[in-house]
């Protein structure tokens, strides 16, 4: 099966940049007492990167390694060492869990999928 580079993901209209971020939250409104739009925050927090990694996995729908990944994402000039952190951090989160592992080259490449919700 060959690995295709997919389109990049443009931000959705609406969405908080940077430089218009929400106002401070009072501690009403972390508490829960009054209404904070808290998915405001979400895209300040939650890196491209990760949300590309795990859309490529849903949109395959199989095991990848962090290589494969890089090369589908390669249209997004995301390093191979970009993405292994970030596919990392997702697997330290549960968000993805290793499935197996193959020798290659005397390397290790280690293959990536989303939790059996059965197990």
């Amino acid at each position: 099966m060959e690995i295709t580079p997919i389109q990049s993901v443009t931000p959705r209209a609406g969405v908080l940049s940077r430089d218009r971020l929400p106002a401070r939250p009072s501690r009403e409104a972390a508490r829960g007492d009054e209404g904070f739009d808290w998915e405001s925050l979400v895209p300040l927090f939650v890196h491209p990167v990760k949300v590309a990694v795990i859309e490529a996995m849903l949109w395959i729908g199989r095991p990848l390694s962090s290589a494969e990944l890089s090369t589908i994402l390669a249209g997004r000039s995301h390093s191979l060492g970009v993405v292994a952190y970030h596919v990392g951090r997702l697997a330290k989160l549960g968000v993805i869990e290793v499935t197996h592992e193959r020798q290659t080259r005397g390397g290790r490449e280690t293959f990536y999928f989303f939790p059996d919700p059965a197990a």
